[in-house]
């Protein structure tokens, strides 16, 4: 019987190139259906067994959360002398992040105190970006004011609490301290050395420490200085990143070798 052309395929046992035509080849090899029956288990199986991944990495993700934690600090370092910030002389300490973005949460400050006909208040310190390039940088925009006591008074460490400033990765920032008005002075303790603990530091200005600000004119200009740094502790919450508990994680390896077993077993089965 001769073939019969369906569209360019032949319907016979042998095609018009000597191969087995669409229905020779279902005809003529036993085979032919069951592996496309196995193919079709594979790619079915294979597409859920992703799924299986996919969700299993979902539940993995949702573990991910913040982590708060103390990023530098220098409160036990030995005392070198004081320095002190009035409405005409505010004073600004450098500091600079790791290669991570953070939320500052608070910022703790080693006050040497004031004399009683000194201590008047208005105390207030702020948190700015930098202006500039390299170690020249000073202070520049506010990002957001520390939230304490205005009159730190007392020869004790004072803790002010940061209301939602994000900090860059990698960049340089100041706690800039002053008096808005009146006659308030305030001796505040600093090192002689740069070393501190924590993730973040404290920038090396040179062989007198530290690279501190100063301004005369209520923050309209800054000169800067190599001594200190001032004593401090800044607590600051890190970017979500993933923690995966290993109960979790153990679970969720047997869910994906649970679903390559299914796919291997169902493949077995098509081969017969």
């Amino acid at each position: 019987m001769p073939d019969i052309a369906l569209n360019g395929l032949t319907a016979g046992g042998i095609g018009s190139h000597g191969t087995p035509g669409i229905w020779g080849a279902a005809i003529c090899d036993p085979n032919y259906k069951r592996q496309s029956s196995m193919k079709r288990i594979s790619i079915r199986d294979g597409l859920r067994g992703l799924a299986t991944v996919a969700v299993t990495l979902g539940m993995m993700a949702a573990g991910i959360t913040s982590r708060a934690e103390t990023v530098l600090s220098n409160l036990t370092a030995t005392i070198s002398s004081t320095d002190f910030i009035t409405a005409s002389s505010w004073l600004a300490q450098s500091f600079d992040t790791n290669a991570q973005a953070w939320t500052l949460n608070s910022v703790s400050l080693s006050s040497d105190g004031a004399s009683p006909l000194l201590a008047q208040g208005n105390f207030f310190a702020f948190i700015h970006a930098s202006t500039g390039t390299g170690d020249s940088r000073i202070p520049g925009a506010s990002l957001g004011q520390l939230i304490g006591t205005d009159n730190p008074d007392g020869s004790q460490v004072y803790s002010y609490t940061a209301e939602s400033i994000s900090l860059d990765p990698s960049s340089r920032y100041w706690v800039v301290m002053g008096v808005s008005d009146g006659t308030s002075l305030y001796n505040f303790n600093y090192a002689d050395v740069v070393a501190a603990t924590g993730v973040w530091s404290y920038p090396y200005g040179g062989r007198f420490g530290g690279i501190v600000a100063s301004s005369s004119n209520n923050g309209a200009t800054w000169s800067l200085y190599n001594y200190g740094p001032f004593l401090m502790e800044f607590d600051a919450t890190s970017a979500a990143v993933p923690e995966i508990d290993p109960a979790s994680f153990g679970s969720a390896i047997s869910l994906v070798l649970g679903s390559l077993g299914l796919i291997e077993r169902k493949r077995r089965l098509a081969m017969g």
